[in-house]
């Protein structure tokens, strides 16, 4: 009896489950049948949740009865979409949106049947929000030109069809060289030029740079700052401020995403480094946070509209490859020469290039048994080294006068975690 109520309980949450996941998207449907005065579209609320009832109950009773039952219903369904897309086509409305949602939510509903649950309702996630940003991805796609496309394009190829041709494997003196890895920071820095460009199209007026420096900061604060301070050549005066506080954003979430990586990896050191992360982050955001508020409201509005060019910036993105290939080597160097017993001079040099190799590498040493404290402070000393690093960026690679924009907060973010660093070598 107890087995027979489990299953029973068990039915009846997920029958929930998919009449939720038909009712969110069938409220979005409604929605967009109030704002657009569009009485011509195949469902609503009531109908989308019944679709998503029917998909779960098709495929409950395959589960008996056999296949054929899931196949009639989903064909039964098609059968309704093509008779209502043709009475629909012949007032003028060409659109097939509610036609395809309407199988999507069946199929949702035969998704949370299979168990599938956290999958359905990522499916229902993703597919309300195409939905809700109608009229944003019209706008976004009616501004792109023929370059843009290209751009597009340029990134498909450097990121999905000429990585899996190279050799994932060291070369070169100390084995300091990896193709694929090296690549793959071309397309990071690609990537964080294309993000921002579509930001600033979606969002209007420039306000893109602040979600492009969240982003690069949480990927790779350093191919940011390089995006940032080329970028501040191309651009108006004004912009300088924006790409100054997009730079220290980047700058600061460096920290809580070390932290991150570390906590999951060895969650005592992260523990043991959440404090030095926690007053860093909050230097930084004393300096970012009201420069971010200014540049938002303002809203871009003193920046030029001209397109900057290729939002992909491909010779940029070599460029950082190059220097990553270069600093990787004198990591190498440096660990040779002075072996484990130059674990903090590795750390320095490591954080010159990246922090993640270094953290993750102090991080398993602590799982397998070593000091705690002298991995906290190698990591601590590493990111103050690609502070450093990413402040030199901005001198010799960005506009005149930018690093002037950011020396203040640069300098709150390294004194603070060399302070940190300080306190914790003396006790």
């Amino acid at each position: 009896m107890d087995h027979v109520a489990v299953e029973l309980r068990d039915l009846i949450v997920h029958l929930l489950v998919a009449a939720g996941a038909g009712f969110l998207i069938g409220l979005e449907r409604e929605y967009a049948k109030r704002i657009e005065e569009d009485d011509r579209q195949l469902a609503g609320v009531r109908t989308h949740t019944l679709i998503a009832i029917a998909g779960f109950l098709t495929a409950l009773l395959s589960d008996r009865y056999g296949a054929w039952v899931f196949a009639a219903g989903l064909l039964g369904l098609f059968a309704l979409v093509v008779a209502s897309y043709t009475m629909i086509a012949r007032g003028g409305s060409y659109g097939g949106t509610s036609e395809i949602t309407s199988v999507i939510t069946f199929l949702i509903g035969a998704t949370v049947h299979s168990g599938n649950i956290l999958f359905a309702l990522l499916l229902t996630v993703v597919v309300i929000l195409l939905l809700s940003f109608k009229v944003t991805l019209h706008r976004f796609a009616g501004t792109l030109d023929p370059q843009e496309i290209r751009a597009f394009a340029q990134f498909i190829i450097i990121s999905a069809l000429m990585m899996p041709f190279l050799p994932d494997r060291p070369f070169g003196p100390y084995a300091a060289w990896n193709p694929r890895e090296i690549w793959t920071m071309v397309v990071l820095v690609s990537g964080i030029s294309l993000a921002g460009y579509v930001l600033m199209k979606v969002l209007d007026r420039g306000r893109g740079t602040v979600w492009t420096a969240v982003l690069g900061g949480l990927v790779s604060s350093t191919a940011a700052t390089l995006n940032f301070s080329r970028r501040s050549h191309q651009e108006g005066e004004r912009a300088k401020e924006r790409m100054a506080a997009a730079t220290l954003t980047a700058c600061t979430m460096m920290f809580p995403r070390v932290l991150l990586i570390v906590a999951v990896t060895a969650l005592t050191t992260g523990r043991a480094l959440a404090l030095g992360v926690l007053l860093v982050t909050v230097a930084g955001a004393v300096v970012v946070v009201p420069q971010l508020r200014r540049e938002w409201k303002d809203g871009g509005e003193d920046a030029p509209t001209r397109a900057v060019g290729n939002p992909l910036n491909l010779r940029l993105a070599v460029q950082f490859a190059l220097l990553y290939a270069a600093v990787k080597w004198l990591v190498a160097f440096a660990n040779a020469r002075f072996g484990d017993t130059g674990v903090y001079v590795a750390g320095g040099l490591s954080g010159l290039t990246d922090v993640d190799a270094i953290c993750l590498s102090m991080a398993r040493m602590v799982r397998e048994g070593g000091t705690l404290s002298l991995a906290v402070n190698v990591m601590m000393l590493a990111m103050l080294s690609n502070t450093l690093v990413k402040f030199l960026i901005v001198v010799f690679v960005g506009a005149r006068g930018m690093w002037q924009r950011v020396l203040p907060g640069f300098a709150l973010l390294f004194v603070t975690g060399l302070a940190w660093l300080v306190v914790r070598l003396l006790i």
